[in-house]
């Protein structure tokens, strides 16, 4: 029940990163909503643990479920690889940032607040597309205790992607009565910058095979 998911002697970037992207926004998603509701937003333990704490959790997940090695060694794959996909995670959203802020910055004007949702719409699906890859190999790959964790989150996770679409397109800015300004904006760069970046650096840490 616990054999390998992949048989491939490489691990497949795209395949890390759509679980990567799954496993975070699993428990990324539901922080900002908790956060949100506090009473007061300060820094504390707690706020700490529910915002950084699912992008060292989300990738440790994948690596702890990647079952064709045993448990001692996906321990050790945990331990190293999780601090260093969230480090390089954070790396590629700041330079992307660097480097395409600039340019953003000249076309938010409310006049384009249309194409740019259609575009931000158009993106995110881009983005989030590796999932169904994922999805569809562990369907073909048979049953097993392991592929249905993967698959139950990959299935939520791609639900919560369709949601945000219909919601972007939804009158009244819809997205921005689920929760406070600032929270919304980390849920757009959820799913624009955060997920896509730590899932990159994941699919690429594991290709290494450093561990």
């Amino acid at each position: 029940m616990l054999e390998s998911q992949t048989e491939h002697a490489m691990p497949r970037i795209l395949d890390t990163y759509g679980l990567t992207y799954a496993f975070t926004a699993l428990l990324l998603v539901p922080a900002l909503f908790i956060v949100d509701r506090m009473l007061i937003e300060t820094f504390s333990a707690a706020w700490l643990a529910l915002v950084s704490g699912p992008f060292l959790l989300g990738p440790a997940i994948v690596f702890a479920l990647d079952s064709k090695d045993g448990a001692r060694t996906c321990s050790v794959r945990c331990a190293v690889l999780s601090p260093l996909v969230a480090f390089s995670g954070v790396t590629i959203v700041f330079v992307a940032m660097m480097l395409l802020l600039p340019v953003l910055s000249l076309v938010l004007e409310p006049e384009n607040f249309g194409p740019i949702s259609i575009l931000f719409v158009a993106l995110v699906v881009l983005l989030a597309s590796p999932m169904v890859l994922s999805l569809v190999s562990r369907i073909r790959e048979g049953l097993s205790i392991v592929g249905l964790v993967q698959i139950v989150a990959l299935v939520i996770v791609l639900g919560m992607v369709a949601w945000v679409v219909v919601m972007t397109f939804e009158e009244g800015r819809a997205l921005g009565t689920l929760m406070k300004k600032g929270n919304v904006e980390h849920f757009i760069g959820a799913f624009t910058w955060y997920l896509p970046s730590l899932g990159l650096a994941a699919g690429v840490w594991r290709a290494t095979e450093l561990v």
